[in-house]
C-alpha cells in the first residue's frame, strides 16, 4: 500500500486552511514502483494527515515587511528612461558624438605599449609545472 503523507493546518494569523505542499510526501509501494507509478498498486493509498501550524507565505511577508513591493523596479525603470533621455540629448546623433570624439585632444594608448615602458618579453616569468 502507497503512503500519501500531508502536512496540513491553519495559518497562525490569518486562519486560513493550508496544505503544506513542500512537506507533503508520497511514498510508493515496491508494487507502485514497480509499475512507475503512485498508488497503481492493489491496496490503494493509505492518506496521512499530520497537523502543522505555520504563517501561510502572504502573512510572512507582511512581517518582513516585503509583500506586495516591487522591490525598486518601477524607480529603476524610471531613471534608466530619464538617463536615456539625457544621453539622447548630450549626443542627439551617434555621427555627431564620434566626429566629437576623434577631434578630442585625449591621446589614445595604441596596443602594445603601456605605462610603465616595458617590452613583452620582460616581466613576471612563468612558472613550470612540477612533475
Amino acid at each position: 500500500m502507497c503512503r500519501l503523507v500531508l502536512f496540513a493546518g491553519t495559518c497562525t494569523r490569518c486562519n486560513e486552511s493550508l496544505t503544506w505542499a513542500d512537506l507533503s510526501q508520497q511514498l510508493s509501494c515496491l508494487e507502485a514502483k514497480n509499475a512507475d507509478k503512485f498508488g497503481s498498486c492493489r491496496r490503494g493509498v493509505d492518506v496521512e494527515t499530520h497537523a502543522f501550524d505555520q504563517e501561510c507565505d502572504a502573512c510572512a511577508g507582511e512581517d518582513e515587511g516585503v509583500a506586495g513591493m516591487d522591490f525598486g523596479e518601477q524607480d529603476f525603470q524610471q531613471y534608466h528612461h530619464q538617463y536615456q533621455q539625457y544621453q539622447q540629448y548630450q549626443h542627439p546623433s551617434s555621427a555627431a558624438y564620434t566626429a566629437a570624439g576623434s577631434s578630442s585632444s585625449a591621446s589614445i594608448p595604441q596596443p602594445g605599449s603601456s605605462k610603465r615602458g616595458r617590452d613583452e618579453g620582460e616581466g613576471r616569468k612563468k612558472k613550470k609545472a612540477r612533475t
